[in-house]
């Protein structure tokens, strides 16, 4: 049983926590008042920025430059572990699926695509939530997201399965042209704000 949830594990890995991380300043601010929790020393939560880290600890600027400079080379560090994991388990699924009899084959496909569905539907409906409270869509608007967000994973999937991953930019603007058209104009420029920060700490 343990190798079949590794194998789903594989398939289903995905930097789902991401957008979380990336939203959370924009929820903070919509957050009721309430006491702050005491700080966890040298916890490397989302809320520490390098700005309140440069604010709080009084950081020179030398200081704040090998600060971000040590984090950025940390997050390529655990981002190439992570390259690294994803070929392990690639290799250890496709040593599996060679001992198994060709219907045992496609009954694993089955299995997969359809835990993915659920993985992918699941992770949606949590950015459309987090989306609608922050942007205050519309049941309307909000429906229009979700449909632009499944439509964009289900073809970067298919082009990651097919080894092609330069079609991801070209996928991302027919995305982000389907939510263009869902949102006001206002929300449209707030979201894309929200995108442009989830890219710089992907990019960090």
């Amino acid at each position: 049983m343990r190798i079949w949830i590794m194998i789903f594990s594989a398939a289903l890995f995905a930097g789902g926590t991401c957008l979380g991380v990336a939203l959370h300043p924009k929820l903070a601010l919509r957050a009721p008042a309430a006491a702050p929790a005491a700080p966890e020393p040298w916890g490397w939560r989302s809320e520490l920025s390098f700005h309140r880290f440069a604010t709080e600890l009084g950081l020179s600027d030398d200081q704040d430059q090998k600060l971000e400079r040590i984090v950025s080379e940390t997050q390529h560090r655990m981002d190439s572990f992570g390259f690294a994991m994803r070929a392990a388990h690639d290799e250890s699924r496709e040593r599996v699926k060679a001992i198994l009899t060709e219907e045992q084959n496609r009954k694993l496909d089955d299995l997969i695509a359809q835990e993915r569905r659920k993985r992918s539907e699941a992770e949606v409906r949590r950015s459309v939530e987090a989306y609608t409270r922050i942007l205050a869509l519309t049941e309307e608007q909000a429906a229009g997201l979700r449909e632009a967000l499944l439509e964009g994973k289900a073809k970067r999937r298919e082009a990651y399965h097919r080894g092609d991953r330069s079609v991801f930019k070209t996928i991302r603007e027919e995305q982000n042209r389907r939510i263009e058209k869902s949102v006001a104009p206002e929300q449209f420029r707030k979201y894309m704000e929200i995108q442009d920060l989830f890219e710089d700490r992907r990019g960090s």
